[in-house]
């Protein structure tokens, strides 16, 4: 699957500091033969992956939509699209599929959010379902691409 991960506030906090657990974030769904792609709305943000030493576990960069997120997306035509996605923001996972985690504003090292994301994540690869209350299913295809 190709995942796609925000950077604010899902990856970094407001001072760039990385949130913990995000190289394992990337690491486990790379070893489970899933693509991590970052995006964000405020552009291509390669530079702070490269920062923390994150960019070889990224899969490629992309521009995150702001709103009306499946009508945009599909304007952007994107080289992919995301089978799931974690985000601080809980409308564009219901518009798209995956798992919202609370904002990570300031740097807190007993912070676990994306250790769950990922649990969440696979957890659904490998079964289907997903029991996390903050999982949200992918729309079906038929309907995203027609949206």
């Amino acid at each position: 699957m190709d995942i796609f991960i925000d950077v604010d506030y899902t990856l970094i906090a407001a001072n760039g500091s990385l949130r913990p657990n995000a190289r394992e974030l990337f690491l486990r769904l790379r070893e489970a033969g899933h693509r991590p792609w970052v995006w964000s709305g405020m552009g291509i943000r390669k530079e702070e992956m490269v920062r923390h030493g994150m960019d070889g576990c990224v899969a490629g960069y992309l521009v995150k939509p702001l709103d009306d997120y499946l009508k945009t997306l599909r304007r952007l035509e994107p080289e992919v699209w995301p089978d799931l996605i974690v985000d601080d923001h809980s409308e564009i996972v219901e518009a798209f599929g995956g798992v919202t985690v609370r904002p990570y504003f300031f740097t807190d090292t007993d912070d676990r959010e994306l250790r769950r994301a990922a649990d969440a994540l696979l957890q659904y690869a490998e079964t289907g379902e997903c029991a996390d209350p903050a999982f949200r299913a992918p729309p079906d295809r038929y309907s995203r691409l027609s949206a």
